[in-house]
C-alpha cells in the first residue's frame, strides 16, 4: 500500500468516511462563554457512557409497528401477537426482534415540529427548527456533545466522540459543527466502502511516519504565518491530527473486521454493517460515545406493502429486525471494557426512531401512507431505562394523543429526547452559549417551540 493511499481524495472521504458537511465552513476561533440557565436548574443522570441513536430515517408506519392498530390500510399477513399488557408486535414484520422487544420502554406519544424529510432529519439532528437566517452558526447534538465530553477524554483516546454511519443517505446530509471548532465534527462512515478498506503493512507505516514527521516540520515553521488563516487552517490540522492517530491506532482497524457469518447473522447489508461497526467501536472503549445510525429509505407513500416494488416496508423491516435484533443481543453479552461488571447494554442508551410518523387508516391513492407529525414512537433501551414500559397512548386509530406519557400534560417532543439524551451522558442540558457569531444565545435544548414555549424536560418517565 502506498501512502498516497493513506490521505483520500475529496470525493473517496466522503465516501469512506467524512468530517460533517461545512465542518470548517464558519469563520474565527473564540472563546465559547457557557452558562447554566439558572431559572431551569436540572440534575443530570450520568447514567450513560455512550448513546446509539437508530434514526428510521423517512418514517416507519407507527401503527403497524410500535403503536400497532390494524386498520383498513394494513395488510392481512402481519399476524399481530400480544406480546404484554398493551404491546402487540407483526411477528411477520418482526419475528427475531420479539426476542428483544421487551429491553425497551416504548413511547408513543411525541410530537414533531416539522413533516417533510429535509426539515424533519435537520430537527433530529440540531434538536431544534431550522432558520434560514442562522442555520450555518447552529451546531449538530453530536457536536455539542463532543464539546462536552473532550474534558473526559483519555490521552488513549484515538476515535473521535461523536461519529454516524450512512448519514450522508439521509435528506439533511451530516450537518456541521456551526460555530463550534471543526475538531467537534462527526466522522461519517459509508459502512459498504468502510469494510473494503485494508490495514497498513508496515512499510506503509514507517513511510507514513516520515512523510509524517515532514509534515510536522513544516507546519512548525511555517506556523506564524498560517495562524493567520484562523479557523479554517486550524480545521484542517485538527482532520490531519485526529487522522494520524487513527491510523496508527491498531484498534482502528480492528474495529472494521468483520466475520462472514457475523455480517450474515446481521443481515448482510449496509444497515447490519453499520450496527456490527457500532458494536465494535463501542467495544474499543477508544473515545466515541456518541453513535448516530442512518437506516434509509423509509418513504414510502407509493406501494408501502406490495413486496414487488424497488422498496417497502416488509423489505426494510425485514433489515431492521435482523440488524436491531442482533445489535441488542451482542450489546448485552458483550463486557464492557471500562468496567467489566457491566454489559455494553448497561452503559449505552439506545434510541429508536423516525423524525415522524406515517398517516394512519386506509392507504393513499397510490397504495402508500404519507407523513404524519401529530404522534409516533421511538424505543429506548440500556443504561437503567425501565424495560417494558409502555408509555403514552392513541385513540383506536393511532392519530390522537389520548396519554402524553409523562408528567407534562403536552406531548413530548425531540427536545426532550435530546434533553434525555445529554441528561443520560451527564450533561446540563440547561446550558447556554452566549457568544455565537450572531450574538443570538444558543441553548442546548431549545424553549422556543412554533406558537410559543415548550417544556425542556428530559422523559424521566422512561426510568420509574
Amino acid at each position: 500500500m502506498r501512502v498516497g493511499d493513506l490521505f483520500p481524495s475529496r470525493r473517496e472521504l466522503l465516501q469512506f468516511g467524512g468530517l460533517g458537511l461545512l465542518g470548517a465552513s464558519a469563520q474565527g476561533v473564540w472563546p465559547l462563554q457557557l452558562a447554566a440557565n439558572t431559572a431551569n436548574k436540572v440534575t443530570p443522570r450520568g447514567n450513560a457512557r455512550n448513546i446509539i441513536y437508530y434514526e428510521i430515517s423517512g418514517a416507519i408506519s407507527h401503527i403497524e409497528s410500535w403503536d400497532a392498530k390494524e386498520n383498513a390500510g394494513s395488510p392481512k399477513d402481519l399476524d399481530f401477537r400480544k406480546k404484554n399488557n398493551n404491546l402487540y408486535l407483526s411477528h411477520k414484520l418482526f419475528p427475531k426482534l420479539e426476542s428483544q422487544i421487551d429491553k425497551f420502554a416504548i413511547l408513543r406519544s411525541l410530537k414533531s415540529h416539522e413533516e417533510v424529510h429535509f426539515r424533519g432529519q435537520y430537527y433530529v439532528q440540531t434538536g431544534r427548527q431550522l432558520n434560514l437566517a442562522f442555520a450555518k452558526e447552529i451546531p449538530a447534538i453530536g457536536s455539542v456533545m463532543a464539546l462536552e465530553l473532550e474534558q473526559r477524554r483519555r490521552e488513549a483516546d484515538t476515535f473521535p466522540s461523536y461519529m454516524s454511519f450512512y448519514l450522508e443517505k439521509g435528506a439533511a446530509g451530516a450537518l456541521s459543527t456551526g460555530f463550534l471548532p471543526p475538531k467537534f465534527s462527526v466522522v461519517d462512515i459509508n459502512p459498504d466502502a468502510a469494510v473494503r478498506g485494508n490495514a497498513l503493512d508496515q512499510k506503509a507505516v514507517e513511510l507514513m511516519e516520515q512523510r509524517w514527521k515532514l509534515l510536522s516540520q513544516l507546519r512548525d515553521a511555517g506556523r506564524k504565518e498560517v495562524s493567520a488563516y484562523g479557523r479554517d487552517m486550524a480545521g484542517y490540522a485538527d482532520f490531519y491530527d485526529t487522522a494520524h492517530r487513527l491510523l496508527t491506532d491498531s484498534r482502528w482497524p480492528e474495529a472494521f473486521q468483520i466475520r462472514k457469518e457475523e455480517k450474515e447473522r446481521y443481515g448482510n447489508n449496509s444497515v447490519g454493517v453499520s450496527c456490527i461497526l457500532a458494536r465494535n467501536i463501542l467495544a474499543a472503549d477508544a473515545g466515541t460515545h456518541y453513535i448516530h445510525l442512518c437506516h434509509p429509505g423509509w418513504d414510502h407513500h407509493v406501494q408501502i406493502w406490495d413486496r414487488k416494488a424497488g422498496s417497502n416496508h416488509y423489505t426494510l423491516c425485514a433489515e431492521l429486525d435482523t440488524a436491531l435484533t442482533s445489535l441488542m443481543e451482542d450489546l448485552s453479552r458483550t463486557r464492557s471494557k471500562h468496567d467489566p461488571s457491566k454489559s455494553l447494554l448497561d452503559e449505552t442508551l439506545v434510541v429508536v426512531m423516525s423524525e415522524f410518523g406515517r398517516t394512519v387508516g386506509a392507504l393513499n391513492n397510490m397504495a402508500g401512507r404519507d407523513h404524519y407529525n401529530k404522534c409516533f414512537p421511538a424505543l429506548f433501551a440500556g443504561a437503567g431505562v425501565k424495560a417494558g414500559k409502555i408509555l403514552g397512548a392513541t385513540d383506536k386509530d393511532g392519530a390522537v394523543c389520548t396519554d402524553t406519557g409523562w408528567h407534562r400534560k403536552e406531548q413530548p417532543r425531540i427536545e426532550n429526547v435530546l434533553a434525555t439524551m445529554y441528561s443520560a451522558l451527564g450533561i446540563d442540558w440547561s446550558k447556554e452559549i452566549r457568544n455565537t457569531p450572531s450574538r443570538r444565545t444558543y441553548p442546548y435544548v431549545d424553549p422556543l417551540g412554533p406558537s410559543g414555549y415548550i417544556p425542556i424536560d428530559e422523559i424521566s418517565s422512561l426510568y420509574t
